[in-house]
């Protein structure tokens, strides 16, 4: 049996720019985007042929720089509403992570996921947060569940039982 084929917009969040990271390295490309600098991205709508200005935002939050990129309205499920770039200050690490379009059935309601790339795959890892349409509100949201993620918060409370 062979599978659905992959939206362009599918392939573009999840293949075309992990690659373009690994290709050029996250310093720069976050660099490009705390400038707003949209150029690095451009053969990205060019080759794949999808029509597409981006906006970007890039912040520094505790230890990581994070840069932020809004994607085409996504059309099917699985597709990311923006994406981001993360490098680790002073350090080697970096990070992707998406926040996709998706359907939940049973309350027949739509949602967004926050997703990590892991190696060749994405993990998703929980509920994101609602798009308002406002992307720098979106963006910022989009970045407080990232923090979530890279720095979790532990709990002060002593009768708590770790394990």
């Amino acid at each position: 049996m062979v599978g659905a084929m992959a939206s362009a917009l599918d392939t573009i969040a999840h293949i075309v720019l992990p690659n373009l990271m690994k290709l050029k390295g996250v310093g720069p490309i976050v660099t490009a985007m705390e400038r707003r600098d949209v150029s690095m991205f451009q053969s990205v709508w060019d080759q794949t042929g999808v029509a597409h200005k981006p906006e970007v935002v890039a912040k520094d939050k505790a230890s990581w720089r994070i840069g932020v990129m809004s994607l085409p309205v996504p059309k099917e499920m699985g597709d990311a509403h923006m994406c981001a770039f993360i490098a680790k200050k002073n350090d080697e690490a970096t990070r992707y992570f998406t926040l996709e379009h998706d359907y939940v059935l049973a309350t027949k309601a739509t949602r967004t996921q926050l997703c990590e790339r892991e190696g060749q795959r994405m993990r998703k890892i929980a509920e994101g947060p609602a798009i308002t349409g406002d992307f720098q509100k979106d963006a910022n949201a989009f970045i407080d569940a990232i923090m979530t993620v890279l720095e979790p918060v532990v709990s002060t409370d002593p009768n708590r039982a770790y394990k």
